[in-house]
């Protein structure tokens, strides 16, 4: 079987943009398509602006015109994603113009276009605490389906009795209900598991915990339960952890475990720690904000933001086998594909640095499609500048286990730049040499 990955050079969308989808995308009846972007967060400094942190809006804007010509029969078209919990989605929709889309959609008669926020829960951050907003949408209105996987989740292995699974900022508790050995739970919208079609529109960034962020990471926004995403392990590297480097400062394990046991517990005695950490900081040099000029070696590296996370890749990979295998109801996985499945990645402008929520922008200028992630990823990794096998989400690709999306030699795919045939992730040219997160630094680069 024939992989391929399709590239675009264009600075901006234009007709020629929204050809080259169209003539990519797959064929089928289907009737109920869900466009899937990154909508993390609002727009909170202007250093790390909008325009690098989520799907670009115009894009999104041309895969739905492309819909609407290329699937006349589909009864539904929804756009959706579940962004961080403390996201103000307001805000969020003034600064992408999501505002302003939702509305030019909203005068179609047929199909009914959507835009929905999936988040089970919201919270709004006030001085280090999440507060639980109770106001606003409800969440999925298809409601939420649990798909629990066995021994078979890829997170299995690292699961222990010991509970060193974390979430960050997030109730120890409440993760062992989801994830601990022999029992593995996501909470998935229902939006999403009913859907013929999905079509994944990740952004081309960096991230923390993972290295990048494209079409395997972007997943974890079809999750409605925070809980469920396992971040890393508590702990240092070789001491059955992968939360710190061996060789980190001394002060930076000892505040994270500060703030575990004050955050959920003592108001007061968080204030108190978090006084004492900024003065801390200040005294020892650690800096916590991605802006170019602080991302050194003195850069906060805790919770799994570096290149030995050994956990992050293995629950994106649980919820890539989920959208393929898991049936509308939930429960556990079939033997066959559910439902047809295209990436399609926003590189017009990509955000380097301390991704995914304080990237850089960069002009990078392309738009890739295929129906592998594995190979939009890797193709994406290399024009970043990136070796991929440095990656564990893709030098790990083998263990998927799927017939087609692991069914691929990195060396002899079939690309496409330009309408030019190349053929091997490698012979991409490199678009612009990304400034890799802090904890992979030096790592991860070709």
């Amino acid at each position: 079987m024939t992989a391929e990955c399709h590239i675009l050079a264009s600075p901006s969308v234009s007709d020629d943009v929204r050809e080259f989808i169209r003539r990519h995308m797959p064929d089928g009846d289907f009737r109920r398509i869900v466009i899937k972007p990154n909508w993390v967060r609002h727009q909170v400094a202007p250093e790390f602006p909008i325009r690098a942190l989520v799907t670009s809006p115009l894009l999104i804007e041309a895969v739905i015109a492309v819909c609407l010509d290329r699937y006349p029969q589909a009864e539904s078209l929804t756009v959706a994603d579940v962004p961080l919990q403390s996201c103000r989605w307001d805000l969020l929709a003034e600064q992408c113009g999501l505002a302003e889309m939702a509305e030019r959609c909203g005068r179609l008669k047929r199909p009914r276009v959507r835009f929905l926020d999936l988040r089970r829960e919201r919270y709004v951050l006030r001085r280090g605490f999440l507060s639980r907003d109770v106001a606003g949408p409800e969440g999925d209105p298809r409601g939420y389906r649990d798909v629990v996987l066995g021994r078979e989740s890829f997170v299995d292995p690292v699961s222990d009795p010991q509970g060193r699974l974390r979430v960050s900022d997030y109730d120890p508790a409440r993760i062992a209900n989801s994830h601990r050995s022999g029992m593995h739970r996501y909470c998935i919208a229902g939006t999403i598991l009913d859907a013929d079609l999905v079509i994944n529109m990740p952004k081309m960034k960096t991230h923390q915990k993972a290295g990048i962020t494209g079409a395997l990471k972007n997943l974890v926004g079809m999750n409605g339960e925070k809980g469920c995403l396992v971040h890393h392990r508590r702990g240092r590297a070789g001491r059955g952890g992968d939360e710190f480097p061996r060789d980190i400062s001394f002060w930076i394990p000892l505040q994270a475990r500060a703030r575990e046991l004050l955050q959920k517990r003592s108001r007061f005695g968080y204030w108190i720690g978090r006084f004492a950490w900024a003065w801390i900081k200040a005294w020892t040099g650690i800096r916590t904000e991605g802006r170019r000029e602080n991302l050194g070696k003195r850069f906060y590296t805790g919770s799994g933001s570096w290149y030995g996370n050994d956990t992050v890749w293995r629950m994106v990979y649980d919820l890539n086998r989920i959208l393929r295998y898991a049936p509308r109801d939930g429960g556990t996985l079939a033997t066959r594909p559910q439902r047809a499945y295209v990436a399609v990645l926003d590189g017009i402008i990509a955000g380097e640095g301390d991704g995914p929520l304080q990237p850089l922008p960069v002009e990078t200028g392309v738009v890739a499609v295929s129906a592998n992630p594995f190979l939009v990823d890797m193709a994406m990794a290399r024009m970043m500048g990136y070796d991929w096998r440095k990656i564990p989400l893709l030098a790990n690709f083998r263990t998927l286990g799927d017939p087609e999306w692991s069914a691929i030699d990195p060396d002899r795919a079939q690309l496409s730049w330009d309408g030019r045939t190349i053929i091997g992730i490698m012979s991409l040219p490199v678009l612009h040499p990304f400034l890799a997160p802090p904890g992979w630094k030096g790592h991860i680069e070709l």
